[in-house]
């Protein structure tokens, strides 16, 4: 009797062992699943990952609501040696104007503007300018939604956007 709760009891402790075995493996899966979503670029020393994972389909919503949705991450670091200026550029994947001028961008829930008042670089928009010292890292929270007022046959236009860094030199 005593070996059969000996043994009943190692094997509860193995089966609780592989489960929890188990569940960290999914749990690693998903994880990696996540990061592989992630856009790694590296411009002259600066490195930048852009996270879209959390990303919705514009919609047509008021500037409130807009700023309590979802973004984009994007994080910058500088390996260089001195500090560096930048300018993270968003490029559309459409050139129609009437539709542009429907965007609303925010940066870190701080700035609102139209998409099409922003300064123009390269077919792109300028939605931020800042320095970043050596070894620094700045993460900024983006943000697009359709103006409230917009009209229906713009917003049913499915825009992609592309982040790029402009450095100074």
């Amino acid at each position: 009797m005593e070996v059969n709760k000996k043994l009943t009891k190692q094997i509860v402790v193995e089966l609780g062992m592989l489960l929890f075995l188990f569940a960290v493996i999914i749990y690693a899966f998903f994880a990696i699943q996540k990061s592989n979503n992630n856009n790694v670029s590296s411009v002259d020393g600066m490195v930048t990952v852009l996270d879209e994972s959390n990303l919705n389909k514009l919609v047509a919503v008021s500037d409130g609501e807009g700023l309590e949705g979802s973004g984009a991450t994007y994080t910058i670091t500088n390996n260089n040696d001195k500090e560096k200026k930048y300018q993270i550029v968003i490029f559309p994947n459409i050139h129609n104007e009437e539709t542009l001028k429907q965007i609303r961008v925010s940066i870190n829930d701080v700035y609102i503007n139209t998409l099409t008042e922003l300064e123009r670089y390269q077919g792109g928009y300028i939605i931020n300018e800042d320095t970043l010292g050596s070894g620094y890292t700045k993460r900024y929270l983006i943000k697009l939604w359709y103006k409230l007022d917009t009209d229906k046959k713009y917003a049913d236009e499915d825009i992609k956007f592309e982040y790029r860094l402009n450095l100074d030199n």
